[in-house]
């Protein structure tokens, strides 16, 4: 008794050619993703470092501004007008070698007892009042000192290392040769409060007439700066690092200004910082000398075009085995699933080629010779 049967005979040579057609196309298609895939993805991360680097960087920019508005703000305060415009009567009618002579008595007695009721007068009158309240309200500013117009100190918050302050560089950029201009210092240090500071200079100008007619000189405390860089601290390896333009770091954690330590990471942004798309780009890898390759976002406070001296540079920074550990999941299962492609190929290649069964349409039959029909 005979069974139907279904069956459906291709030729093994057709079957693995459908294959092939069908597969590696697959496979490059998969392969091509694979590519495009990590490079977005790496590009996504390496975006987001450079985000997380320019809001920092944005508020260090911020903590500069707010206290440059916050010191002109006290220069033009009344109280202040008033103490420069009165010093400055002193000098009315008075030789230029007598007022040399005044100033040279007045630093020859600065440290000595001589000195000693100056000093209470100038942290106690009104304007050293008004002064030292500022600080108190802001505890970012280390110390604030007024002079009049021949940089000669008048009032303060903390007695200066010195009465005449003209002599400094820091006060003849405020003056800029009677024009007034604000000034920013590189970081310094202060033997007197014992902390690592910049320092502002902000012109005192006469009401009416613009002139210049004496400067405030205030010190930011730095190290106010230094939680905001350390917050990035965030995961495995990960830190932030506040550079110079030399590459100097003035802090990243576990390393501060007096270790005078050099970025290396630093010496690949400047690099990449010479051209404009890696201005604009915002992120790099590099390997160190160690050999670790890292992740570094970095981005530009925008303080160096008003402030030279503050050309710093906000760094992002990890091992990038850790910054791209994300994707490596998503590249594996994609790579896997190219793999899988190949490898059933493979399988059904060497299945076939294992059981294939004869191809009978190929085999010439001899025809047999026909039989004459009988005679009717």
């Amino acid at each position: 008794m005979s069974t139907d049967r279904f069956e459906i005979h291709l030729p093994l040579k057709k079957l693995l050619i459908g294959l092939f057609l069908t597969l590696v196309p697959l496979c490059a298609v998969g392969l091509y993703t694979i590519t495009k895939a990590g490079s977005q993805m790496r590009d996504t991360i390496g975006t987001h470092f450079r985000t997380i680097a320019g809001l920092t960087a944005s508020e260090i920019s911020m903590f500069f501004n707010d206290r440059v508005v916050a010191v002109g703000t006290l220069a033009s305060d009344p109280t202040i007008v008033e103490a420069v415009t009165e010093a400055n009567r002193r000098y009315s009618g008075v030789t230029r070698e007598s007022i040399e002579a005044h100033i040279l008595k007045m630093e020859k007695e600065w440290n000595t007892p001589a000195a000693d009721g100056y000093v209470r007068q100038m942290l106690t009158s009104r304007a050293g009042r008004q002064l030292t309240g500022w600080r108190q309200t802001d505890r970012r500013f280390l110390r604030i000192t007024l002079t009049d117009a021949q940089g000669a100190a008048i009032a303060a918050t903390h007695k200066t290392m010195d009465y005449y302050q003209a002599d400094e560089d820091f006060w003849q950029a405020t003056y800029a040769e009677g024009r007034g201009a604000i000034h920013l210092t590189d970081v310094l240090y202060d033997d007197v409060t014992k902390s690592y500071y910049v320092g502002l200079g902000v012109p005192v100008m006469e009401q009416g007439t613009n002139r210049f007619i004496g400067a405030i000189d205030a010190l930011i405390e730095v190290s106010m700066l230094f939680p905001l860089v350390h917050r990035i601290e965030v995961g495995e390896t990960m830190r932030a690092a506040l550079v110079k333009g030399d590459g100097t770091i003035i802090y990243t954690p576990g390393v501060s200004l007096a270790a005078k330590l050099k970025s290396e990471e630093y010496e690949s942004v400047r690099e990449v910082l010479a051209t404009a798309s890696g201005r604009q780009r915002g992120y790099l890898t590099t390997r160190l000398r160690s050999g670790e390759d890292v992740l570094v976002g970095y981005a530009d406070p925008g303080l160096a075009d008003s402030h030279p001296k503050l050309d710093w540079m906000l760094l992002v920074i990890q091992d990038s085995r850790h910054a791209f550990a994300a994707t490596r999941g998503v590249m594996r299962l994609m790579w896997f699933s190219v793999a899988a492609g190949v490898t059933l190929l493979t399988l059904l290649a060497v299945f076939f080629s294992l059981h294939r069964r004869p191809d009978y349409t190929d085999i010439q039959m001899e025809e047999e010779p026909a039989v004459p029909a009988a005679g009717r």
